[in-house]
């Protein structure tokens, strides 16, 4: 069976015997010379209702206070931290079989398609997904204008 070549899956084998060896090399108590001190940037969906646009950001282990959101003009910004740390006393002492979890801050800005009212903006984060709702102002609110037919015209049809 042909197995697909995935150049990630080989990067990320290639830290972990990094690691591996820089472990065995300094000693079990000195912190991992190859540790993951960053992660990529979390996944975003971002979405339109009609009503608001909906942003969803993907941020395990983060807390409220871990994340900050603004909005200027058109540009939504997210900054935050996110992962699963140690705390140093834990750390000095551990034995590290396998790290995979990634861990770190990231800062994305994204331009909204659309005027957004920010005074009624909400956000929430629950089971590692951070929820944004973005209510769209009035002037961008999608308007359905119905079609009519003439009244003189709509006689004469029948």
């Amino acid at each position: 069976m042909m197995e697909r070549w995935s150049p990630i899956a080989e990067f990320e084998r290639l830290w972990s015997e990094m690691d591996r060896l820089m472990s065995e090399a300094f000693g079990r108590t000195a912190r991992p010379f190859f540790a993951r001190t960053f992660a990529a940037r979390p996944a975003i969906d971002l979405y339109d209702t009609g009503e608001a646009l909906v942003v969803k950001v993907a941020v395990p282990g983060a807390r409220p206070e871990d994340l900050e959101v603004s909005i200027e003009q058109n540009a939504l910004t997210i900054r935050g931290r996110y992962g699963s740390v140690l705390d140093e006393e834990t750390a000095k002492h551990a034995t590290w079989y396998r790290r995979e979890i990634g861990y770190g801050e990231f800062s994305e800005t994204l331009t909204l398609p659309a005027p957004v009212d920010a005074e009624n903006a909400q956000a929430q984060v629950e089971h590692g997904i951070l929820t944004l709702t973005l209510p769209k102002t009035t002037e961008a609110r999608v308007k359905r204008i119905p079609v009519q037919q003439p009244k003189a015209l709509a006689g004469s049809l029948n």
